[in-house]
């Protein structure tokens, strides 16, 4: 059954350096539980979202939503991904003629003593469509322990920067540049840091063959590091950005990048979106967000790539709306224009 979604008008919002607009809003998914960390895809001319439903942040209930729209307005439902464990932080992966949705599972530990269990370590899976409404079964992808957190196909393969994930905390949190050529078998390429307790990482391909990537980090001022690696892909270096950005995601508008993710706004967390020139990062927008938000998927406008003016879809999730009450989340789509 679709979803008929309120539009909400139309947002002008200050922009550091350049004026950025929310030409509309829509809600995704709204239903008192808990709506979260999102992804955006075109493919096969039908836009695709995915997000993590469950009774609350930390639930163990968590199973994985995807949605689809013609217009990025209204949304029908298309498919449920679910294990016995806690499902999170979906995120696509396009080939011509397959869909993947990534997606990491904690998993429950007991207590050697007499507590109850807790979260133990992350498993990643995935699933694929050829059609965007019938999925394959769930597999495991790489080692217990490690997050696949976003996959890119590029030319050819894919690839994703994995990182540890399991509790205890370990010593040392590391970034894994992994390959597959099919998606399910990975091997690892190179380390990529060990650095700052890093993770949640977007990264983009250059034509030299090396990898640039933004990844979010845990310790000290939880600022955002640039990590580059050679044209081989060996040997990586780090550059802290001095923003805090959780979850980034990229998008390209022909030769200008934009990032999206949960930034540090006056009262609490908020979803912005950076212009990147360089290694700076430019505030444009932030979105109407607070309390527990962000996780945003990102992608050029299609129809913007014909003209001047850069046009951005974005989905993100907040609790911005409920009036104090801190389990429901709901998720949304958007439209922001960048003027030139």
């Amino acid at each position: 059954m679709k979803s008929l979604l309120l539009l909400m008008g139309v947002f002008v919002c200050a922009a550091a350096g350049a004026e950025t607009s929310l030409d509309w809003m829509s809600t995704v998914a709204k239903d008192g539980r808990h709506n979260a960390f999102t992804d955006l895809v075109r493919w096969q001319d039908q836009y695709y979202v995915c997000f993590r439903h469950g009774d609350n942040h930390m639930s163990m209930d968590g199973e994985i939503r995807v949605m689809r729209s013609a217009d990025m307005k209204t949304w029908e439902p298309c498919g449920v991904l679910d294990t016995f464990g806690d499902d999170r932080d979906p995120h696509f992966a396009a080939t011509n003629d397959t869909l993947y949705v990534y997606f990491g599972t904690w998993d429950l530990q007991h207590d050697a003593g007499n507590g109850l269990p807790d979260r133990g370590g992350v498993r990643s899976y995935f699933a694929s469509s050829a059609d965007g409404t019938n999925w394959s079964k769930i597999q495991g992808v790489y080692e217990s322990g490690w997050w696949l957190w976003r996959v890119r196909w590029h030319d050819g393969a894919f690839y994703s920067a994995a990182y540890t994930a399991h509790r205890p905390k370990p010593e040392v949190r590391e970034t894994r540049f992994l390959k597959s050529e099919d998606g399910l078998n990975w091997s690892l390429v190179s380390v990529a840091f060990r650095e700052a307790s890093a993770g949640e990482a977007d990264m983009l391909f250059a034509d030299d063959g090396s990898v640039r990537m933004f990844t979010r980090t845990n310790e000290g001022t939880k600022t955002s590091y640039w990590l580059q690696s050679d044209p081989a892909r060996a040997q990586w270096t780090a550059k802290d950005s001095g923003v805090m950005v959780h979850a980034p995601a990229f998008a390209m508008w022909k030769d200008r990048l934009f990032v999206s993710g949960r930034g540090k706004g006056e009262k609490g967390s908020v979803t912005r979106i950076w212009e990147v020139k360089g290694d700076e990062l430019v505030e444009l927008i932030t979105l109407p967000s607070g309390g527990d938000t962000s996780y945003p998927g990102l992608m050029a406008d299609p129809a913007s790539l014909e003209g001047d003016v850069p046009g951005l879809f974005v989905t993100w999730y907040s609790q911005h709306e409920n009036g104090g009450e801190k389990k429901p989340a709901a998720v949304y789509a958007g439209r922001v224009s960048v003027m030139p």
